[in-house]
C-alpha cells in the first residue's frame, strides 16, 4: 500500500511538472496571412460646377464665392435648391454638390475602408477659363477636403484631367497650379509623392506590393507642343517599369492614349501613344493594370506585342465619371485585386440610374444601387487582357445581337439617354477597333 501510495505521488508530480511545462512554453504563433484581395475605389471626371443651377456668368456668385474660404463653400450649397437637386435633370451636366455628396455617401456604404482610392482627373468644370483661377484653386480644394471627410485615414491617389489647370482647356499647368493641386492633397499622399506631384506634376505612390505610377496626360495630348516635358515624362515611365524591383505596376492617367472611338481621331500625339505602347510592351510582366478615363463612359483597351502575332500583354480599363456631363449615369468603381499578383479579379460599377428619379431625393437616402460587373455584363471568364481580347473577338463574331447590346450597355454606364456618342449597331466596329493598342 505504501509503495502504491509512493507511486501515485510520483506519477502527479510528474503531470503537474508536465502541465507546468505545457503552461509557460512558448510555441510558435500560427504566421498571420495577409488577405489574399483588397479592395480599392477608382473615380473619375468629377466636373464640380460651383455656379450649377444659376445663370450663366453670376457676378453675384462669383464674387461670393472668390470671397469666402472653400470651407464655407458647403454651407452655401446646401442652402441652395439647385446644388442639392438629384433629378433627370442632371443628364448632359456638369456635378453639381448634391451628386458629388451623394456619390462620397455611396462609396463609404459599399467600401467604407478602401485600400487605396484612385482618382484619374478632371476635378474642374467645363467652361471655366483662366480668369477663373482663384475659384479653380478652390474647387480642387473644397473637393479633397471632402474626400478627407469620408475617407480621412485612406491613400487618396490623384492623377490631373485637361480641365485641371489654371491655364486654356488642355494647357500644361504651370508650377503655381501643380503647387497648389500637391498641397490640396497632400495629408492623403506620401510625402515624397508629394513633393513629386508638386515638382513635375507626374509621381509614384507605394503600398503593399503595388507601386501606382501616376502621369500627367496634358503634354502628351494629341495637338498639343510639349515635347520636352512629354519626352522626360515618358523616360521617367519607362525608368520606373525597368526598376519595378517585384513591385506590381499600375499606371493612373486621364487621357488615354489610341483612337477616340466617336470620331476616329487619335487622343495623343502618335509619337507619343508609339512610344508609351512600345514601353508596356517592353515591360509587361510588371505592369497589372493602366487605368484612364476622359470619355466618361465605361470602356478599354488591350495593348499587343505585335511581335507574338500578335498577343494581348497589357489592359487598360477606362472608367465612366462621376458628372453626367456626355448623357451617362454618373458611377464609381469597386475594384477587387489580388494582393500578390496585382491583378484585378473583380470589379463592380455602382452608378445612379437618373432615369428614374423624377423628383428630388435626400442625397443621404438615395442609394446607388444598380451596378454593372464587368465580367458577368460582358460574359467573360476572367479581366486579364487575354480575356478583353477575346471579348473582342466574341462581339466581332457575334451574329444574334446580344453580345453589341451587351458591350454597348456596358459602355453607356446603362443609360437610355438619346447621345451621338453612343455605341450602336452601325458604330461598334469602329468602337472594337480603337479597342486595340498594338505596338507598331
Amino acid at each position: 500500500m505504501n509503495y502504491l501510495k509512493k507511486h501515485l505521488s510520483v506519477v502527479a508530480l510528474c503531470l503537474l511538472l508536465a502541465s507546468l511545462t505545457l503552461r509557460f512554453t512558448r510555441f510558435p504563433k500560427a504566421a498571420i496571412k495577409a488577405p489574399l484581395t483588397q479592395k480599392c475605389l477608382i473615380v473619375s471626371d468629377i466636373h464640380f460646377n460651383p455656379f450649377y443651377g444659376t445663370t450663366t456668368g453670376d457676378s453675384v456668385l462669383a464674387k461670393k464665392l472668390i470671397s469666402s474660404s472653400y470651407a464655407e463653400w458647403k454651407q452655401y450649397f446646401e442652402g441652395f435648391a439647385p446644388q442639392t437637386a438629384i433629378n433627370t435633370n442632371l443628364m448632359f451636366k456638369d456635378a453639381n454638390y448634391g451628386v458629388l455628396q451623394s456619390a462620397l455617401v455611396n462609396m463609404k456604404k459599399r467600401l467604407p475602408d478602401p485600400a487605396f482610392i484612385l482618382i484619374a482627373g478632371d476635378f474642374i468644370w467645363h467652361g471655366a477659363t483662366p480668369a477663373d483661377s482663384v475659384l479653380k484653386k478652390k474647387c480642387i480644394l473644397f473637393i479633397a477636403g471632402l474626400f478627407k471627410e469620408y475617407f480621412p485615414n485612406a491613400l487618396i491617389i490623384p492623377a490631373m484631367g485637361n480641365n485641371d489647370t489654371y491655364g486654356k482647356d488642355y494647357a500644361l499647368q504651370d508650377p503655381k497650379f501643380l503647387n497648389d493641386f500637391a498641397t490640396a492633397w497632400k495629408p492623403n499622399l506620401p510625402g515624397p509623392s508629394a513633393d513629386s506631384l508638386r515638382a513635375k506634376g507626374y509621381y509614384t505612390a507605394e503600398t503593399g506590393n503595388l507601386r501606382m505610377v501616376v502621369m500627367n496626360s496634358a503634354p502628351l495630348n494629341s495637338g498639343s507642343n510639349y515635347q520636352p516635358q512629354a519626352d522626360a515624362m515618358l523616360r521617367w515611365m519607362d525608368n520606373n517599369l525597368a526598376n519595378a524591383n517585384g513591385k506590381n505596376i499600375w499606371i493612373l492617367l486621364h487621357i488615354p492614349p489610341g483612337l477616340n472611338a466617336f470620331n476616329l481621331k487619335n487622343f495623343w500625339n502618335t509619337a507619343y501613344a508609339d512610344a508609351f505602347v512600345h514601353t508596356i510592351v517592353k515591360h509587361a510582366a510588371s505592369v497589372k493594370l493602366i487605368i484612364g478615363s476622359h470619355i466618361h463612359l465605361n470602356d478599354f483597351k488591350v495593348v499587343y506585342d505585335h511581335s507574338r502575332s500578335p498577343k494581348p500583354v497589357a489592359l487598360m480599363r477606362i472608367v465612366p465619371s462621376i458628372c453626367s456631363n456626355h448623357g451617362n449615369n454618373p458611377s464609381f468603381e469597386v475594384a477587387e485585386f489580388n494582393t500578390a499578383t496585382g491583378n484585378i479579379v473583380n470589379e463592380t460599377n455602382w452608378y445612379l440610374n437618373l432615369a428614374t428619379i423624377q423628383k428630388d431625393k435626400e442625397t443621404t437616402q438615395l442609394a446607388w444601387t444598380d451596378t454593372l460587373n464587368s465580367a458577368k455584363s460582358l460574359e467573360m471568364k476572367g479581366l486579364s487582357a487575354g480575356d478583353f481580347s477575346k471579348l473582342i473577338d466574341h462581339i466581332k463574331a457575334d451574329k444574334t445581337g446580344q453580345m453589341i447590346k451587351r458591350y454597348a450597355d456596358f459602355y453607356d454606364v446603362a443609360t437610355k439617354a438619346d447621345s451621338a456618342i453612343f455605341i450602336n449597331h452601325a458604330t461598334y466596329m469602329n468602337y472594337l477597333k480603337a479597342d486595340s493598342l498594338k505596338e507598331k
